[in-house]
């Protein structure tokens, strides 16, 4: 699959999105809403890397950073930048939580996208993407 070409649109969204990703980060659950949103069908999107939806605008080391910290922690909370299909963008906070399976193993994770609550995060995560890129 061909990454878009970024456009300088942003999507809304008003709904959670919800999707689960094994330990090595393939989408192996999506909800209704996270296919809306992104412009992809569930079909498109299970057995894919969540990667897929990562905006260029968000440096290669804070977003590895991010989703490295997913095996040491229980959960974790943050503002990201994403990306749809079509090369819109769209800003979620995310909410990212362990799942285990019934011998209490750590067997992936649950992803949640809620609507961006404050433009002030948006402009944080702005000016910490730029100081990433000037680094």
């Amino acid at each position: 699959m061909h990454r878009p070409i970024a456009l300088d649109v942003e999507y809304t969204f008003t709904k959670n999105l919800i999707y689960e990703i094994n330990l090595k980060g393939i989408i192996t659950y999506a909800n209704k809403y996270f296919c809306e949103v992104t412009g992809f069908r569930k079909s498109e999107l299970i057995g894919k890397n969540h990667s897929i939806f990562k905006h260029p605008d968000v440096p290669d080391k804070i977003y590895n950073n991010l989703w490295s910290t997913k095996k040491e922690l229980k959960q974790w909370f943050s503002t990201l930048k994403n990306m749809r299909r079509d090369g819109m963008f769209f800003w979620s906070d995310i909410h990212c939580t362990v799942k285990y399976d019934k011998d209490s193993n750590i067997i992936g994770f649950i992803v949640v996208h809620k609507p961006i609550t404050s433009k002030l995060n948006i402009e944080e995560e702005i000016e910490r993407y730029a100081q990433y890129k000037n680094n």
